[in-house]
Formats: structure tokens, C-alpha cells, sequence
């Protein structure tokens, strides 16, 4: 579908997709409409295209950003947040956000801490990425700051599980659903069912879910997991997902997503009966030439991480470090 995108979905609710420099290629803000103003979930990211996208969808929906009452950020991931700063200064509007991504995007974003960095870094080459393809050694936060741009972390408001939210007139539960992101939240509208589900489910593809360093949950697959099967009794009427188009049967798609991640780690409990092998080699034999760049090969090898430490905390697999400083793992 041509870009830009702007269209009513469910009434008094405007999907806007907009590019981003990632394989996915687009992600969707949502326009929550009431009769004195509207509030946005999520922001897209900064580039000229994108604000050119996003002018066009609001013109379309008729709406002015003099009227943007709030701002709800599922997530600290740059796709999700990068215009959030820059339509914060405009008018003032309160932004939400869970208080575990709200804390991760200030040292991301804001503080650009480059111990962090190097200690994240280190945590990659431990688990076997080559020393060579950096986390963000050479871009770092600092570097994006043209197209990520964030609210100062005081002016931000703190959601926590099962607050409510008053947004263009209309009452959304706020569901914390850690995984994908440590501090992810979802938005369930209760008098008809409408989910804003972000990247917590998405209708064609599986979400990232990785363990990206020492800073993060030690268990994110099981987090993942668990927020899956939360809100899957959900009496959803239609899920409005991050990426691709909105769907209904969120029951059935968890259920799809859960059987990918038991299929995952059957694979790799397959590899561990060959020998031992650390989280990078095994995501060269499961993702192979799909590991094109820096940023793939991060996140294969993250993901598998996340399968890793999933099963050696289920008891069954082991982890050793060898006498180099890095991390083997073998099937018990």
C-alpha cells in the first residue's frame, strides 16, 4: 500500500502508517478522536518522509495538533518514539508510558552513557559476535538524534498494569505485557473490545523477543510468554496492531505465536545434541542468510539468547563460560 497511509479503522480511530529505515519498512500510530481533541499511540520516527507522511495523515483525518491532548508510548523502541519529543514541545500534551521503558529511553536517548554501550557491547561478544559488528559503536543514540527525539523523562506520566486512561473521551485499561520490550504496555478499550496491541501481537510476523544485555529481564521469552496467555481471554472486537493491518481472533494468533516459540526451541535443543555452541552460532544456523547486517545479526542473536536462558532456566540446558570469557551452551 502506497505511502502515505491514513485511514478510519474503527470510528473515532485513525491508523497512520508511516516509513522507517528497518526491514519492516512502515509502523502504524493510531489517532484516538473525541469532540474536544484526540490523543496518538506511538509516534513513528523523525525522517523527512515520515513527517511529510504524518502531515498528510493528519490532514486527512482533519486534525490538528494544536487539539493532540496526549501521548501514550507503548514502548521505548525508536520507531514507536522518535516524534514523540518534537510533538510534546509543540503543545504541551501528557505523555504515558510504562515507568521500565520510560527509564530504558532516558539512558538511551537522552543520557547516552557510553559505558552503557561498551558494557552491551562486551555482553554481545561473550555470546559470540564477532568483535567487529558492534552493538552501537559506530551509531550510536547520539548520532540518531535528528530522527529520535524524546520527552525530558520529567515530564513524562507513569502507567503501571490495570490503570486506567482517559483519552479523547473514551476509557483504556492499560495492560503491561513485558517481552518484546521490558516496559511494553497495551491499551483495552472495555466497552467494545478494541485492543491496541502495538508489538505485543502482530498479525503476520512474530515479534522480536531478545535479550539484549545485562540490563534486561533475565527472562524475557517466559515474560513474553506469560503476556501472551494474559491477554489472550481478551474480548477483543478487532486488535490494532504496530505493524501491518488490524485483524481480529486474538486468541488464535497467540495460540500461532506460542507454537512458533516451542517450534524455536526444539530447533535449537536439536543443534545443543550436536554440541555445544554459543548464542551467535546458532542463530547463523537457524536465520543463515537472513543475517545480513550488523542490526540482523544482533537480533538473531539476542532472540536466541532469549530461547537459551528460557531453557537453561526450565533445566534444560546448561551454560559455561570458557577460558576466553565466552558463554557455550549444551543441552542437559
Amino acid at each position: 500500500m502506497p505511502l502515505p497511509e491514513a485511514r478510519e479503522v474503527v470510528p473515532g480511530i485513525w491508523k497512520f502508517t508511516l516509513p522507517i529505515p528497518f526491514p519492516l519498512k512502515t509502523v502504524n500510530m493510531y489517532a484516538l478522536v473525541g469532540h474536544d481533541g484526540w490523543a496518538l499511540v506511538d509516534t513513528g520516527m523523525g525522517m523527512h518522509d515520515a513527517r511529510v507522511a504524518l502531515a498528510a495523515g493528519l490532514h486527512k483525518a482533519g486534525l490538528s495538533i494544536n487539539k493532540l491532548q496526549a501521548i501514550v508510548l507503548s514502548h521505548d523502541h525508536p520507531d514507536h518514539i522518535g516524534l514523540s519529543g518534537i510533538l510534546h514541545e509543540k503543545n504541551g500534551a501528557v505523555v504515558y508510558m510504562h515507568p521500565i521503558d520510560a527509564n530504558s529511553m532516558r539512558v538511551l536517548w537522552q543520557d547516552f552513557d557510553p559505558e552503557r554501550f561498551s558494557t552491551v557491547s562486551h555482553f554481545f561478544r561473550q555470546h559470540g559476535m564477532p568483535a567487529g559488528e558492534p552493538w552501537f559503536s559506530h551509531t550510536s543514540p547520539a548520532q540518531l538524534h535528528h530522527i529520535v527525539r524524546v520527552p525530558p523523562s520529567d515530564t513524562i506520566t507513569l502507567v503501571e498494569n490495570g490503570q486506567y486512561l482517559h483519552l479523547a473521551g473514551e476509557r483504556y485499561r492499560v495492560i503491561w505485557t513485558p517481552g518484546h520490550s521490558d516496559g511494553h504496555i497495551c491499551l483495552f478499550r472495555d466497552s467494545d473490545g478494541v485492543f491496541l496491541a502495538a508489538d505485543h501481537v502482530l498479525p503476520r510476523i512474530t515479534p522480536n523477543i531478545g535479550l539484549y544485555s545485562e540490563y534486561d529481564r533475565a527472562n524475557p521469552l517466559a515474560d513474553y510468554l506469560d503476556s501472551l496467555r494474559n491477554v489472550a481471554p481478551l474480548p477483543a472486537s478487532i486488535v490494532l496492531p504496530g505493524h501491518g493491518e488490524p485483524f481480529k481472533d486474538l486468541a488464535g494468533r497467540v495460540a500461532e505465536i506460542i507454537e512458533h516459540h516451542e517450534e524455536r526451541e526444539m530447533q535449537i535443543l536439536t543443534l545443543l545434541d550436536d554440541q555445544p555452541q554459543n548464542a551467535y552460532q546458532l542463530a547463523e544456523k537457524l536465520f543463515g542468510h537472513r543475517l545480513k547486517s550488523n542490526e540482523a545479526r544482533r537480533m538473531g542473536t539476542a532472540e536466541v539468547l532469549s530461547h537459551l536462558e528460557y531453557l537453561r532456566l526450565d533445566g534444560q540446558v546448561e551454560q559455561y563460560k570458557t577460558s576466553d570469557g565466552m558463554f557455550l551452551y549444551d543441552a542437559l
